[in-house]
């Protein structure tokens, strides 16, 4: 509806009647005379009426004056408006109340201003279609005095069905009035189909609308003959207004459902059915003999503010068909096909509501399709939107319309539209001037985007330099964004500096203005800063670009300057390497690349030898300051630089400097200790040193691998003795830095090591000896299974050598070193075959083998020398004693390795040769059958034990005098075998064996060898008389590991 202020706009409409144009849509009857037309109305063919004819008034006659009920303009000056805006269109209300004022909602339905009252918030009206339905419904009974019967299943297909009844009925003339008519109706019924179908697929409640406008349709249609021209225009006016709405149909997808596009759809159905309803009461309460005219002017002044309307519910629907997009997150190229699809949006600019839609799309745009032809229109539309309603809503931020604004100078760039921008650039930037004062960042910002635009132009560029010398002296303390301004004004200064470059007549300021600039940000922020860095850049630039060779002595001196600087200040791995990579790529762009390695390499050189060189750099700048604070630290960005300059840039690049820096401190670190710590062993401390070689020289880096071989020998020379050969100890620490990368060693250095510990314990220095021997049991150890036979004869070698005493005040040492020689023997004979001659080995030596075996409890191998040796034992010249005691020991040892039976056989036999060689009481067969007898006991056959017990002291109370009279150590012998046989005894009957003597017999034999030893010795001991008896005291019999494991014979083998 029009607003009183719009209607005083009608400059042709008089006084009398503007005053009814009231918001209650209510008028007053005039009288008139008929209104003027330039068409008559054909004769009527369908529910044909003589009555009267029209009668054409003069065309000076503005307004009917009748007696007809309506007040109504005329259409020559109807149509004379319809170019005007909306808010200049006539509304022609009956005064039958076809009003909607009263309802809140029918009047922003009809509000063609309310689409740009609504803010960004604005989420839509709830509208309900039924009940606006029954309002018409209800308007049409009041107007007419009856209610509006009409066929609730009424369709589009029987209306086509009715039109084509009456063409063939009536068969009008090409051209016609009539045929118009029916083509016009015919039309409609099919986008209107089209419409309902499209409304149902997204789920709209149409309820009886269809029906309704389709009746309604019909009743007009059915006033063709009376008002032929107003049933015309009519049906002429309304397919106008439902193409608007099949355009919007045509891009209707179910996935577009919403409560918005639901409202517009509603909205669009509701007009429909207003006009539809309200004209076919018009036009059945029409005067007879009164002018159609009347009718046309009412429905066509509503016709036009219907179309405006539909006009803007089809941009909002658009903005919703975008909106969607956006939530999908669409692809770019189709979304330029959703918008070359819209066609006109109808609307001068974009409801304040859907800016923000309009702006993410024009900026997802720009990201990829900035010179499609599009992107351009989208965008200008966009920037005039904002222009147009930025003061009336709080519709975009000031951030975001910067934003916008910077793409659109882009787009406008990109399309060569270069007044045009220059002009947006200074009118924008004195906008901001207004709104935001000359202190604020966003007018820095306009003001640099501005002097950009300025920049190329050939005549205008002094301006730029006016503004970005402006903005270089801005006072940043007199704002409080001053950290976002700083960065601004860096830009200007950057800005400034290029376009001096660019221009013969400021060349001479670009180098002093990015000097300045590069010394503040340095002392204001680190070396590594990215501000640093771009102003170095810069810096490197502008030198580069002068193409002469001073201007590259300059730019390289700056560049040495700020590697010292940085390295002093910075610790981040990551930022030195990524600095690294770019002063390496400044180096190349300047063509000097080798004065970058010789630099970096000298560089270095100070670093590890902590002195100054004399090399100093390029432009004879000196840092022997700041030498003092460089250290193993700064070594990433050296090795990474110095590669970089070389070419070797590789994957994974920083990992491999880290890890080999990290390792070259490790290994540093390691020789640093090795060096202060001389109680360490001499091997740990050269193989520190060698590693570190090893890694040197891996890396090439020889002057570091001469000094490090210099020290090292030094070192060495000073730990051994002067007697030994300068030429064996040589030797050996040559061969040292050679092998300690080696998994296994090489045999030479084990027999280098040997000789020179042997010089050196022939010369009495027992320590170092001792050092170097520990020194080659490592390698003993790595060789004993690859080069077994000569490792062996080394080790007899130093076994030998080391086992004779000597009478010295380091006897400890001494000791020590027989005892690891002897471990170095038995070491090596654990492997291999046993294919060595024991019966060449010095008993001593071979005594400490089985001791240490024994010790370590390695029966197997104890087992196969003893075996041997027993086995052999014919072809040596060894005693009875030595025999026996072998025999014996191998016995234990079978014992203990588990295989028992093996051993009781063994003793057996050695004892029965023994009782035959040398009698049952000889002390090598009694030591023998005691063993025998521990080791019955230990299986648990007490019986056999005691038997073996009972049977020597048989023998010895079977002795006769003289063999009595010969030993002294019967007495002692009687005890201890009296005490075995009452141990023996007693676990038997313990276990309840069976016993086929009584005690009697026990004490016969007890008693007999006492009065034989008691005869011929005096006895006076008390524990010899307790023993002898049968309750007296016992000696568990049962066998135990030896603690030392050597044969106990004195004799030499």
């Amino acid at each position: 509806m029009l607003s009183q202020a719009k209607l005083h706009q009608l400059e042709s409409a008089p006084s009398n009647v503007k005053s009814n144009w009231l918001t209650t849509v209510q008028t007053r009857p005039i009288r008139s005379g008929s209104v003027s037309s330039d068409d008559e109305p054909a004769e009527s063919i369908i529910h044909h009426h003589d009555t009267e004819s029209i009668v054409a008034p003069a065309r000076s006659s503005v307004f009917e004056y009748g007696t007809g009920t309506t007040t109504v303009l005329s259409h020559r000056d109807f149509s004379s408006a319809t170019t005007r805006h909306a808010s200049q269109a006539m509304s022609i209300i009956s005064k039958r109340d076809f009003s909607f004022s009263s309802s809140s909602y029918a009047s922003e339905l009809y509000d063609t201003q309310a689409i740009w009252k609504h803010g960004a918030d604005y989420e839509g009206f709830s509208f309900e279609l039924d009940s606006h339905m029954q309002r018409a419904i209800d308007r049409y009974a009041r107007v007419c005095g009856k209610p509006l019967d009409f066929a609730r299943s009424v369709t589009s297909k029987e209306f086509l069905a009715m039109v084509t009844n009456e063409r063939l009925r009536y068969m009008p003339e090409k051209g016609s009035r009539l045929d118009k008519t029916l083509k016009k109706a015919e039309a409609f019924a099919k986008k209107f189909d089209k419409i309902m179908t499209a409304i149902k697929m997204i789920d709209v409640s149409t309820y009886d609308s269809s029906a309704l406008v389709l009746s309604s349709c019909k009743t007009l249609l059915g006033f063709a003959g009376k008002y032929s021209f107003a049933v015309e225009r009519f049906f002429m006016v309304l397919d106008d207004a439902m193409a608007t709405v099949v355009k919007m149909v045509d891009k209707l997808e179910a996935s577009h459902a919403s409560h918005r596009v639901t409202s517009i759809f509603q909205s669009s159905l509701a007009m429909i059915v207003d006009i539809v309803v309200d004209i076919t009461a018009s036009f059945g309460t029409h005067r007879p003999g009164g002018s159609e005219k009347t009718i046309v002017a009412q429905f066509e002044s509503r016709f036009e503010i219907i179309i405006l309307r539909l006009t803007q519910l089809k941009a909002e629907f658009h903005m919703c068909h975008l909106n969607h997009w956006l939530e999908c997150h669409g692809s770019v190229d189709s979304l330029l096909i959703i918008l070359r699809g819209f066609g006109d949006f109808g609307l001068d600019s974009c409801p304040p509501a859907y800016i923000s839609i309009l702006m993410k799309v024009c900026l997802s745009l720009h990201k990829s399709h900035s010179e499609h032809s599009e992107t351009l229109t989208w965008f200008r539309f966009l920037w005039n939107s904002i222009e147009k309603h930025r003061h009336n809503h709080e519709i975009i931020s000031s951030e975001q319309w910067f934003e916008v604004y910077q793409e659109y100078l882009i787009i406008l760039g990109v399309h060569e539209q270069h007044t045009e921008r220059l002009h947006l650039a200074e009118s924008f930037r004195a906008v901001i001037l207004a709104d935001f004062g000359a202190t604020h960042a966003y007018y820095i910002r306009a003001s640099i985007e501005f002097a950009k635009i300025l920049e190329i132009d050939t005549v205008r560029y002094v301006e730029a330099v006016s503004i970005y010398e402006e903005l270089c002296q801005f006072d940043i303390h007199c704002c409080d964004e001053g950290d976002s301004i700083i960065a601004l004004l860096e830009i200007a200064k950057y800005r400034l500096s290029v376009l001096f470059e660019s221009h013969c007549d400021l060349g001479h300021r670009a180098e002093t203005l990015l000097i300045d600039s590069f010394v503040s940000l340095k002392w204001e922020l680190s070396y590594s800063h990215e501000k640093v860095l771009v102003a170095l850049t810069r810096i490197v630039d502008y030198h580069r670009k002068q193409k002469r060779r001073e201007s590259v002595s300059v730019a390289i001196k700056v560049i040495e300057e700020y590697i010292v600087g940085l390295l002093v200040e910075e610790r981040n791995e990551i930022v030195l390497f990524d600095i690294a990579r770019s002063l390496a790529k400044m180096y190349r762009e300047l063509s000097s690349v080798e004065f970058g390695i010789k630099f970096i390499q000298t560089l270095k050189e100070e670093v590890l030898m902590g002195e100054k060189s004399k090399v100093e750099g390029f432009c004879g700048f000196g840092h022997e300051d700041r030498l003092a604070h460089l250290d193993r630290r700064c070594f990433i960005f050296i090795h990474a630089f110095e590669q970089l300059l070389c070419g070797y840039e590789r994957e994974n690049m920083l990992d491999i400097i880290i890890r080999d820096v990290y390792t070259e401190t490790c290994l540093y670190e390691a020789w640093s200790v090795s060096v202060r710590t001389s109680s360490r062993p001499i091997h740990m401390r050269l193989a520190a040193g060698a590693r570190l070689i090893a890694f040197l020289e891996l890396k090439g880096r020889q002057t570091e691998v001469r000094k490090l071989r210099t020290d090292m020998w030094e070192m060495f020379k000073g730990f051994c003795s002067t007697s030994v050969s300068s030429e064996s100890l040589w030797q050996l620490f040559e061969l040292t830095l050679s092998n300690v990368n080696k998994k296994i060693v090489h045999i030479d250095i084990l027999e280098r090591l040997v000789e020179v510990s042997l010089q050196v314990y022939k010369a009495k220095d027992f320590k170092v000896s001792l050092q170097l021997l520990k020194w080659s049991q490592v390698y003993f150890r790595q060789l004993t299974k690859t080069k077994h036979s000569h490792v062996v004869k080394l080790a007899f070698k130093i076994s030998e050598s080391f086992s004779r005493r000597h009478t010295h005040d380091h006897d400890h040492v001494i000791l020590e070193l027989q005892q690891i020689s002897s471990e170095i023997l038995v070491e090596v004979l654990k492997v291999g075959r046993l294919d060595i001659d024991f019966g060449t080995i010095p008993f001593d030596q071979l005594n400490v083998i089985i001791r240490l075996l024994g010790e370590r409890k390695n029966f197997s191998m104890l087992e196969r020398i003893l075996q041997y040796l027993w086995d052999t034992r014919m072809s040596r010249n060894w005693s009875g004693a030595a025999t026996v005691a072998t025999g014996r020991r191998l016995c234990e040892v079978k014992f203990a390795a588990g295989h028992q039976s093996a051993a009781m056989s063994l003793i057996e036999s050695i004892c029965y040769n023994l009782r035959d060689v040398y009698g049952s009481l000889h002390h090598l067969t009694v030591d023998c059958e005691t063993l025998r007898a521990s080791f019955h006991n230990t299986c648990g056959n007490h019986k056999a034990a005691r038997d073996i017990h009972v049977h020597l002291l048989e023998q010895i109370g079977n002795m006769d005098s003289d063999a009595i009279s010969g030993r002294d150590d019967l007495a002692e012998l009687v005890t201890d075998q009296a005490k075995r046989l009452k141990w023996a005894h007693h676990s038997h009957q313990s276990k309840a064996g069976e016993d086929d003597k009584d005690e009697s017999f026990y004490l016969s034999i007890l008693r007999n060898a006492q009065s034989s030893v008691g005869g011929h010795h005096r006895v006076e001991s008390a524990s010899f008389g307790d023993a002898l008896k049968l309750d007296g005291e016992k000696m568990e019999t049962k066998w135990k590991h030896p603690e030392n494991w050597s044969l106990p014979v004195r004799e030499v083998l």
